[in-house]
């Protein structure tokens, strides 16, 4: 599921403009994945000088989802497509996957504001307040079809700005921007084989109203 949600996002294009505001280069941003203080120890370059922009995203909490818990049964049937030679709908098992919320962090760096504005323009106006990711059952399920699951990333709807306000003359000036998500997914159980031997064992079981002792 981190690896969706870094997908969806792994698409952030700026524009390098010149004096006419006329686009003369463009640029994909860099994803890092561990939080931001790590990557500003490692995403360096041979000049010992941070790569900037780059974004860092890490999660920060797994929390089961009460809210998407309705009952405790077991698993649920659904419909397979028709077979061509009977025409007749089919049923597949699929066991109850547990409901959790996984909470995201994502820092951008940038070194200049121009920079910071439009990566924000990137993704914000399509998190209002939320995306949909689709993906399908994990193939360790052993589903005849593939089945659809829709997840949603919840954006908390606010970003913290950190500016540079007191640097050092070694120290390179950076615009930083923290904000949360949460991810609203599933973990899954695995899958159980199916009984192929069952076993019947004989006992008979005599009520009495005393005991005897030995």
């Amino acid at each position: 599921m981190i690896r969706q949600f870094i997908t969806a996002f792994n698409e952030v294009i700026i524009n390098r403009y010149n004096k006419g505001k006329t686009v003369v280069d463009q640029l994909k941003v860099g994803f890092y994945y561990g939080p931001k203080e790590r990557a500003l120890q490692d995403v360096v370059n041979k000049a010992q000088s941070l790569k900037l922009p780059t974004i860092a995203v890490h999660y920060t909490s797994i929390s089961r989802d009460p809210e998407r818990v309705f009952n405790k049964i077991p698993g649920v049937y659904y419909s397979k497509a028709p077979t061509v030679s009977a025409g007749a709908m089919d049923s597949d098992w699929l066991q109850m996957p547990i409901p959790v919320n996984i909470g995201i962090s994502m820092s951008i760096m940038t070194k200049f504001q121009t920079d910071m504005d439009q990566i924000l323009s990137n993704f914000v106006p399509y998190n209002n307040p939320y995306i949909i990711i689709s993906w399908k059952v994990p193939s360790s399920q052993n589903l005849a079809n593939d089945l659809e699951i829709r997840t949603e990333v919840l954006w908390d709807g606010s970003l913290s700005l950190n500016y540079p306000i007191e640097v050092s003359g070694t120290q390179p000036a950076r615009v930083i921007a923290d904000t949360n998500f949460t991810m609203k997914g599933w973990l899954f159980k695995k899958a159980s084989d199916d009984v192929k031997n069952i076993f019947v064992i004989d006992q008979d079981f005599i009520p009495v109203n005393t005991f005897e002792y030995f």
